[in-house]
């Protein structure tokens, strides 16, 4: 079922990777926890998840832009104390691969899943009342649109604790992506999450109606 995944693919051994996912999963068990207590579950499935409101997903779309910009501004800080540290003849406390996935997951976190997502919330909520629609002119595929490119986002956050993100940087630099140079999974992240994020980005929401 899971082909050649398997526990050698967490990188256990890495006390900055193994810290920031555990960080991650208390912070998830947190908020499911807290939803579950106030028993707001079929609140956020009737109301927002499933929802086809033009306004409710243009702030989901922000929400998703947040959470992304947190990921990003974090890889923002681990990349300059590294620098900061490895001045001189120190050479700071990243090995030069994690670097390079840090680098790489910084730029496509913050241009392709925080700007573009926030943006997008953006148009979503304010268009159609400045021009007077009723709605955007396919709702549901407005919203297959959100959950496309949360889906693409989803996939960079696992790369975090599941193998590693590409070393290329953000925009693929060749020949830095081929085989050659990148054997490991971490380009088919980069490749799947903006490829998924890509088919969630042909968003209808620029048609409205009348």
């Amino acid at each position: 079922m899971f082909g050649k995944l398997s526990l050698s693919a967490v990188p256990y051994q890495n006390p900055i990777i193994m810290g920031a996912v555990g960080g991650s999963i208390l912070l998830a068990l947190a908020i499911l926890t807290l939803i579950t207590y106030y028993r707001q579950w079929t609140y956020l499935w009737k109301e927002w998840l499933t929802s086809l409101d033009h306004k409710r997903i243009g702030i989901m779309y922000i929400v998703l832009a947040f959470v992304m910009l947190l990921r990003g501004f974090s890889d923002a800080i681990l990349m300059r104390s590294q620098q900061a540290l490895a001045a001189g003849m120190s050479h700071g406390y990243l090995p030069p691969d994690h670097f390079n996935q840090i680098f790489s997951a910084h730029g496509t976190i913050m241009i392709i899943f925080a700007a573009m997502p926030f943006l997008v919330g953006l148009m979503n909520i304010v268009i159609p009342l400045q021009i007077g629609a009723r709605d955007v002119a396919f709702p549901f595929l407005n919203s297959v649109s959100l959950w496309l490119t949360t889906a693409g986002a989803l996939l960079v956050m696992v790369s975090l604790g599941v193998g590693e993100f590409s070393k290329a940087g953000w925009s693929g630099y060749a020949p830095l992506t081929e085989l050659q140079y990148s054997p490991s999974t971490g380009v088919d992240y980069w490749l799947w999450a903006l490829q998924i994020a890509g088919v969630g980005s042909l968003r209808p929401c620029r048609f409205w109606s009348g």
